[in-house]
C-alpha cells in the first residue's frame, strides 16, 4: 500500500512539473549518450583492432622497407629461411601511392599494392563482395584489380569498368595501369583497416613498365610457432637494420596500448560531461523541489518524517534518471554510429557493434547518477520546517544547516568518486 502511494504520487509529481521534469530528464540523457556512445565507440575499436592481430599484420611477421625498399635479390634470404625451417612461407609485396588522373591531390590518393596471386595474402582469403565465389588467383589476371568496399564508395565504380591508375613511388618513378575491375572486397579480417585499395597482380604491375627494378617494400611471413617467429625477427634484423620488423606480439601489444590510452580519453571525456549534466540535475531539481515547499509541509504537517519524504523525493530522482538512462543508451546508438561514420572518412575502417551490458551499464549510470546529483536538493527539501513555510519566514543558515550542506557535499563527492571509479575501472 505504501509502495503504491509513493509510486502514485511520483508520477503526478513529475508530471505536474512539466518542463522541469523534461529538463532533468533531458541533463541525464546527455550525460549518458555522451559516456556510452563512448564506450562503445572504445569497444567498436578493441573488437576491430585486436580481434585478427595475425590477419592485420600479414602473418607471423611483417618486414616494411619504406625507405629502403628490398630488391629481388634480397628475396634470396627469405628463401634461404624458408629452406631451413625458420619460416614455412612468405610472399614479396610492392605498395604505392594511386590515382584517378595523372595529378591527383594527396587527399584522393589510394594505395596501389601489386602482388603474387598465388600466395597473397599468406592467412585468411578476403571477403569477396562480388564475385561471391571470387579468388585473387582467378581474378589478378590480364590487368584485372581487386578492390575494396571502400574504394567504391569513395570513387564510384563498377563491376567490369575500365580505367587508368596512375601511380608514383616514393623516388617520383610513376607508370600508368590500364585496369579492368574485377572483384570488390568487403574490408574485413586482414582488409579491415586498408580503406581504399587497389591489388593488381605483380606481373601485370612490372609488365607496365618492364625497364624500371622490382623492388617491395612489404614482406609478410608466416611460421611454424612463436619461438620460430622470434628467430626469424632476430635474423632480419640483422640482415635488413633499416627495415622495420613486426610479429603479431609486436603489433597486439602496440595496438593494446594505443587502445588503452583511447579508452582512457573517451571515458574522462564521456565523465566530463556526465558531471556538467549532473550539475544541470540539481540545479532542476532545486527549483522542481523549491516550487513545491506547501506541499512539502503540509506532508510534513500530516506525519510524514524525513526519511518518508527523502524516499519519495528518492523515487521521483530515480524515475528521472531511469527515463533519461533509457533515453541516453538510446540515443548512443545513433552517435556511436554517426562517430564510425567519421573515423572511417579518416580512415579508421572499424564494425558497428552494439554491446548491450555498455547500454545496460549506461542506464544504470543514469539512475546512479541522478541520485547522486539529486542528494542535496532531496536532503534540503527534507529538512524543510513547516511553521516557516506556514509564516512565510525566509530561511536562516544556522550552524546546524552548515555543518549538514558540508556533510553532502563530502558524501556527493565520495559517491561520484565511486561512480567514476566503475565508469573507468581504475
Amino acid at each position: 500500500m505504501k509502495i503504491s502511494l509513493y509510486f502514485n504520487y511520483t508520477s503526478r509529481s513529475l508530471l505536474r512539473s512539466g518542463q522541469h521534469t523534461i529538463l532533468a530528464i533531458f541533463c541525464v540523457a546527455v550525460g549518458v549518450m555522451a559516456i556510452v556512445s563512448l564506450q562503445l565507440v572504445g569497444v567498436m575499436m578493441q573488437n576491430s583492432f585486436t580481434s585478427n592481430v595475425r590477419d592485420l599484420n600479414g602473418g607471423d611477421i611483417s618486414v616494411t622497407a619504406q625507405n629502403k625498399p628490398l630488391s629481388t635479390s634480397d628475396l634470396s634470404f627469405f628463401d634461404q629461411l624458408k629452406s631451413n625451417g625458420t619460416i614455412s612461407n612468405y610472399t614479396a609485396v610492392t605498395t604505392i601511392k594511386g590515382g584517378l588522373s595523372a595529378v591527383t591531390p594527396s587527399f584522393q590518393q589510394f594505395n596501389v599494392t601489386a602482388v603474387d596471386p598465388g600466395r597473397y595474402p599468406l592467412i585468411s582469403p578476403p571477403t569477396f563482395v562480388a564475385p561471391n565465389n571470387g579468388r585473387v588467383s582467378n581474378l589478378l589476371t590480364n590487368n584485372g584489380v581487386i578492390v575494396t568496399q571502400s574504394f567504391i564508395d569513395r570513387y564510384g565504380k563498377k563491376l567490369g569498368n575500365s580505367f587508368d591508375v596512375y601511380t608514383k613511388t616514393n623516388t617520383g618513378a610513376g607508370r600508368t595501369l590500364h585496369v579492368t575491375l574485377a572483384g570488390i572486397i568487403a574490408n574485413s579480417g586482414g582488409f579491415s583497416q586498408s580503406s581504399n585499395l587497389v591489388l593488381i597482380s605483380a606481373q601485370d604491375y612490372q609488365a607496365a613498365a618492364p625497364d624500371s627494378p622490382v623492388t617491395y617494400s612489404l614482406v609478410d611471413m608466416i611460421t611454424a610457432d612463436a619461438a620460430h617467429a622470434t628467430s626469424a625477427a632476430k635474423a632480419i634484423n640483422q640482415q635488413f637494420p633499416l627495415a622495420s620488423t613486426q610479429t603479431v606480439t609486436d603489433l597486439l601489444k602496440t595496438q593494446q596500448a594505443a587502445l588503452d590510452q583511447i579508452n582512457d580519453f573517451l571515458e574522462i571525456a564521456g565523465l566530463l560531461a556526465l558531471l556538467i549534466g549532473g550539475v544541470g540535475i540539481i540545479n532542476t531539481m532545486q527549483v522542481l523541489l523549491s516550487r513545491r515547499k506547501t506541499e512539502i509541509a503540509t506532508l510534513k504537517t500530516v506525519g510524514y518524517r524525513r526519511l518518508d519524504l527523502a524516499a519519495l523525493f528518492g523515487l521521483e530522482a530515480g524515475l528521472l534518471g531511469l527515463l533519461g538512462g533509457i533515453i541516453g543508451a538510446a540515443a548512443a546508438t545513433g552517435v556511436s554510429y554517426i562517430v564510425r561514420l567519421l573515423m572511417i572518412n579518416f580512415g579508421f575502417n572499424i564494425l558497428f557493434q552494439l554491446n548491450p551490458w555498455t547500454l545496460a551499464g549506461g542506464i544504470v549510470i543514469g539512475f546512479g547518477s541522478a541520485l547522486i546529483f539529486g542528494l542535496m536538493p532531496i536532503a534540503q527539501a527534507a529538512n524543510i520546517r513547516p511553521l516557516n513555510v506556514i509564516r512565510e519566514l525566509p530561511a536562516h543558515k544556522s550552524v546546524s544547516s552548515s555543518i549538514l550542506t558540508l556533510a553532502l557535499l563530502v558524501t556527493f563527492s565520495i559517491l561520484f568518486c565511486a561512480l567514476a571509479i566503475v565508469i573507468l575501472k581504475n
